[in-house]
C-alpha cells in the first residue's frame, strides 16, 4: 500500500487529530477541564513518538482500521484519547459501554425467563384476581363502606409476629414541659379531624383497624376512637433507670452492664470532637435521662397493640431536664417511612414545610411508559436478586426474640457529611452506607468472624411529591452486597460502596419489582401477601429518610433532634436506619437481643459508623492540610 492515499482517511486523521488534541482551555463538554496540560496527541502517544513520527502511514489506512484503533483506544486507555468525555463520564458515573452490553443480555435472558413464567402464573393470579373481587363485593353487601379491602404493598406488612412488629418508630427531643392535654387536642385537630376537598376524613386510617376478613387484609372503621388510649405520658424517674441496669443480665449472664457508661470508645484520633471542637478528648454522649429514653423506647418496641384499635400511638415521656420525648409509632401498612415524614412536616408541625427531596423528579408518562415496559422484560432476574441472597454471620441466623435494643448516635454534621461528598464525587448516602459497612466491618473483626460482604434491603422511594400527601406504601426494594471486608482502607470501601450503589440506582428492574409486588400483594390472600419480601439470606436492613433542615416546632414546643428507626422483618433481625435534621444526621440502630451480647456491643456498632465518618475525612483533609 506505499505510495497510495486514501483522502478520505485523511480527512478523517485531520478531523481526529483537530478534535482531540485541542488545547487545554479549549470546550468541549462543560466541565472542568484537566489539570494536566494535554502535550500530545492520542495518536502520537499510542502509535508513534513525541516527535510526531508515526509507525503506521495512517494517511493510508482504511476507515475500518481507523475505527477499530479508535475503539481499542477508548478501552485501554480513555483518559488519553477523550480527557474531557472522560472526565464528564467519572463524574455522571456512566459506563456505557458495559451497561449496554449487560442490560441487553439482561433483557435476553429476562425474556427467555418471562417466556416461562408468564404461563405458569396467569392461570394462578387470575383465580386470585377474581377472589379478591368476590371479597370486595362481600365487603360492599355484609359491612358496607365501613370495611375497605386493603390494598397493594400495604397487605405485604399485615403480618405482625411476636419476633418482629412492623412499626415505623420516631423520637423527637422537645424542649419545655409537656402538656398532655394541648397535644392530645394537637393532634386530633392536625391529623384526625383534617378534611379533604369532599369532606371525608384525609387521613382515614387513623380512624381504622387492620385486621383479616374473608382472608384477606382490609381496614375497618372504628366506631369509637379513644385518643387517651392512643396518646399517652410516661414519667421517666430514676426507678427507670435502676430497672435498665437489672434487665441486662439476661444479655450477658458473666457482665453486668451499666448504661451509665455508653461512652464513645477510645478509637484513634478521629473522633466528631477533634473535628468540631479541636478537643483531643471526646466527652461523655449520653446522660441519665438518654439511657433511660433508650430502654423505655426499646420496651415499647417490642409491645403489641391491641387488635381492636387503629395501630398507631404517641408517647410523651417527660424527663426531669426540662426536656421531653415524643415517640410516634406507625404501623408499616399506614405508610412506609416517606408518608410518615411528609405527615409530620406537612401536617403535625406547626408550620407546614414542602415535602423532603427523596430522589429525581418523576420522568414523563411515555418515559415511565418505556421504562415500565424494558422493566417487566428483566423481571425475573430482579425478582432473583431480592430472594438469592445466603449471608452466614452472627447477625443473621440465629433464632430471633423479638426483644429490642433501639439506640441512636450523637448528631453527625451534615457539612462534614458534604466535606466528603464533595471531595469523592459521591453522594450522602455513598457515605453513610460505606461508614455502615466499616462499623459492620469492625463488628465481625471483634467477634472473630471471617466476613467479605453483607446483604443489605434497601427501600428506594417511589413516591411522587408533587401529589398531595397519602398514607401509602410506594417503594420497592433492592439489595446491596456491602464490602466488609476489614482490610480496605476508608476511600477504597468508599469506591466499591459507591459502585455498589449506583448499580442500584441504574437497575431497571427495580420499578417492575414495585409494581409487581404491587399487584400481586393486592389479589393473594393475607396469608400469602405476608410471605413476600420477606428478608431470607438478608443481614439487615437501611434506610435513609431526609428531614427538615430548618427549625421546626411541634404544638408550641421546639423539636431539638429526630431519630428513627426502621422496622425489621423476620427473620431479618437488625436495622440500620439515617434521618437529617437541621444539618445533622442521627442514625438508629434497632437489632433483636438475640443478635448481640450486650446493649454496648450495639452501642459500639453505632459508634463505628460516627467513628468512620471521620476517619474518612481526616483521611481526605487533615493529611493533606499536613503536606
Amino acid at each position: 500500500m506505499e505510495g497510495v492515499t486514501f483522502p478520505v482517511e485523511q480527512r478523517v486523521y485531520s478531523w481526529l487529530l483537530t478534535n482531540f488534541s485541542r488545547p487545554i482551555n479549549a470546550t468541549f463538554f462543560p466541565f472542568k477541564p484537566p489539570s494536566e496540560i494535554l502535550r500530545y496527541s492520542w495518536l502520537q502517544e499510542t502509535l508513534g513518538s513525541s516527535d510526531g513520527t508515526h509507525k503506521l502511514p495512517l494517511q493510508e489506512a482504511s476507515v475500518g482500521l481507523l475505527a477499530l484503533l479508535v475503539l481499542q483506544e477508548c478501552i485501554n486507555s480513555p483518559v488519553s484519547i477523550l480527557p474531557y468525555v472522560t472526565l464528564g463520564a467519572k463524574k455522571c458515573k456512566l459506563h456505557l459501554y458495559n451497561t449496554i452490553v449487560v442490560n441487553i443480555l439482561k433483557t435476553i435472558i429476562g425474556l427467555a425467563l418471562m417466556t416461562v413464567m408468564v404461563p405458569v402464573m396467569l392461570p394462578f393470579l387470575a383465580f386470585f384476581w377474581l377472589a379478591s373481587l368476590a371479597v370486595k363485593l362481600t365487603y360492599a353487601i355484609s359491612f358496607g363502606p365501613s370495611v375497605t379491602k386493603a390494598e397493594g404493598v400495604d397487605s405485604v406488612w399485615g403480618l405482625e409476629l411476636e419476633e418482629s412488629r412492623p412499626f415505623i418508630t420516631v423520637c423527637m427531643l422537645v424542649s419545655g414541659e409537656p402538656n398532655l392535654e394541648k397535644i392530645r387536642t394537637h393532634i386530633k385537630t392536625k391529623v384526625l379531624d383534617l378534611k379533604d376537598e369532599t369532606g371525608n376524613c384525609r387521613f382515614r386510617k387513623f380512624w381504622q383497624v387492620f385486621s383479616v376478613k374473608c382472608g384477606y387484609y382490609c381496614w375497618r372503621d372504628v366506631d369509637n376512637l379513644n385518643l387517651n388510649e392512643h396518646v399517652r405520658l410516661i414519667n421517666l424517674s430514676p426507678q427507670h433507670h435502676e430497672a435498665t441496669t437489672r434487665d441486662q443480665d439476661h444479655l450477658n449472664p458473666n457482665e453486668h452492664v451499666r448504661l451509665l457508661n455508653l461512652n464513645p470508645l477510645q478509637h484513634e484520633p478521629t473522633t466528631r470532637d477533634q473535628i468540631v471542637n479541636g478537643n483531643p478528648n471526646p466527652v461523655a454522649r449520653n446522660d441519665v435521662m438518654d439511657s433511660v429514653v433508650r430502654k423505655v423506647v426499646s420496651d415499647e418496641g417490642g409491645v403489641e397493640l391491641k387488635s381492636d384499635r387503629p395501630p398507631w400511638e404517641v408517647l410523651i415521656l417527660a424527663r426531669d431536664d426540662n426536656r421531653y420525648n415524643v415517640v410516634l409509632r406507625l404501623h408499616h401498612a399506614i405508610g412506609d417511612g416517606v408518608a410518615f415524614m411528609r405527615l409530620c412536616v406537612e401536617t403535625l408541625i406547626d408550620t407546614s414545610l414542602p415535602p423532603p427531596n427523596v430522589g429525581p423528579k418523576p420522568p414523563g408518562p411515555f418515559i415511565r411508559a418505556a421504562m415500565m415496559l424494558w422493566s417487566m422484560t428483566v423481571l425475573p432476574l430482579g425478582l432473583i436478586q431480592v430472594v438469592a441472597n445466603f449471608d452466614r454471620n452472627s447477625l443473621h441466623g440465629p433464632h430471633l426474640s423479638g426483644r429490642k435494643i433501639m439506640t441512636w448516635s450523637r448528631s453527625l454534621p451534615l457539612s462534614v457529611l458534604r466535606q466528603v461528598k464533595m471531595a469523592t464525587h459521591t453522594t450522602v448516602n455513598d457515605v453513610l452506607m460505606s461508614c455502615l459497612a466499616s462499623a459492620l466491618a469492625r463488628h465481625f473483626t471483634r467477634r472473630k468472624e471471617t466476613v467479605k460482604q453483607v446483604t443489605s434491603v434497601v427501600p428506594l422511594s417511589f413516591h411522587d411529591l408533587t401529589t398531595p400527601l397519602a398514607l401509602t406504601n410506594c417503594f420497592s426494594v433492592a439489595t446491596v452486597k456491602l464490602p466488609v471486608t476489614p482490610t480496605l482502607s476508608p476511600l477504597a470501601r468508599l469506591v466499591a460502596t459507591k459502585r455498589l450503589l449506583d448499580g442500584v440506582k441504574r437497575d431497571p428492574t427495580l420499578l417492575a419489582v414495585y409494581w409487581v409486588v404491587k399487584t400481586v400483594s393486592g389479589v393473594l390472600p393475607a396469608s400469602v401477601a405476608s410471605l413476600l419480601l420477606t428478608g431470607h439470606g438478608l443481614t439487615l436492613g437501611a434506610s435513609n429518610v431526609p428531614g427538615p433542615q430548618q427549625d421546626i416546632s411541634i404544638w408550641g414546643d421546639g423539636v431539638e433532634e429526630m431519630v428513627f428507626w426502621v422496622p425489621n422483618r423476620a427473620p431479618v433481625g437488625a436495622g440500620m436506619s439515617f434521618l437529617s435534621y437541621k444539618g445533622q444526621v442521627k442514625v438508629g440502630l434497632n437489632v433483636d437481643e438475640a443478635l448481640v451480647t450486650s446493649r454496648e456491643e450495639a452501642q459500639q456498632l453505632v459508634d463505628d459508623v460516627e467513628c468512620e465518618l471521620y476517619r474518612m475525612h481526616n483521611t481526605l483533609f487533615l493529611k493533606s492540610s499536613t503536606l
